[in-house]
């Protein structure tokens, strides 16, 4: 979501009605709002792909831009209002990354303070038109101090959680097998649960500038869900993992726990 200044996710509404590809089914919105804004706008790129990127003047360009992408925000609400309906629950994880716009790599770093409540005002714009929505606040597992040792305890205090419901990986790659979300980072999936009190909702990972990576096949692992979701894992999205994962998940379902029930 963001790849307009205007709402353009009319697809998803169809979709979402009934006789839809996803009727019945809740929706999850990745907004990348902000970050698409100052690539649409000042030309940026995201940090993993060239320069100028969003790493080194997207927090500055961010906040010169802050009421404009309120708007933008504004306007998907607005279009998810009109065509979704404000009385069904819909999901936003929201702004990718979103704490590289603090790193010391930028020109005009936001605070951790700022970037917290930079993202109220977002998730407020939102909130705006489409009350029963749901937020997911999203994790980057090498947040200070010491590369995720705390479990994001310092950073995630910065924000308002009682306005998310969920916590959620994205981008990279995440890791079934092990404790850590990553293998190069110190946060844990359980620390992470444990901190934020949140279920997570759980990403394995695509390429640069969001190039599918196909199937992670250690997601479809019986013994690494079950282990994952007693660390408070409630959900798995394999991005365009291909056409037989359907029937790799309806091999594994009979061997698999239930996950944490969501709030």
């Amino acid at each position: 979501m963001g790849q307009s200044d205007t709402f353009d996710m009319g697809d998803v509404c169809t979709e979402a009605k009934a006789g839809g590809a996803l009727a019945s089914l809740v929706p999850v919105i990745v907004a990348y709002v902000a970050a698409y804004y100052a690539k649409r706008h000042s030309g940026l790129k995201d940090c993993n792909v060239g320069t100028p990127s969003l790493c080194q003047t997207g927090a500055a360009d961010i906040q010169q831009n802050l009421s404009a992408i309120v708007n933008v925000y504004k306007s998907y609400a607005q279009g998810f209002a009109s065509c979704y309906g404000t009385s069904q629950p819909i999901v936003f994880e929201m702004e990718p990354d979103w704490y590289q716009y603090t790193a010391s790599t930028q020109s005009q770093p936001m605070t951790p303070t700022m970037a917290g409540t930079t993202m109220t005002e977002f998730v407020n714009a939102i909130k705006s038109a489409l009350p029963n929505a749901f937020f997911s606040m999203d994790v980057s597992p090498w947040v200070a101090p010491c590369n995720g040792s705390d479990n994001g305890a310092q950073w995630f205090a910065n924000f308002d959680m009682s306005l998310f419901t969920f916590v959620n990986t994205s981008g990279g790659g995440t890791n079934a097998n092990t404790a850590t979300i990553r293998s190069s980072n110190a946060m844990t999936w359980a620390g992470l649960h444990r901190v934020t009190g949140k279920p997570i909702l759980a990403d394995t990972g695509y390429g640069a500038n969001g190039v599918a990576a196909g199937l992670d096949p250690n997601w479809d692992i019986a013994a690494d869900v079950n282990a994952r979701m007693t660390d408070g894992v409630v959900s798995i999205s394999q991005y365009n993992p291909g056409g037989s994962w359907g029937s790799i998940i309806s091999g594994i379902r009979g061997q698999l726990g239930a996950p944490g029930s969501c709030p």
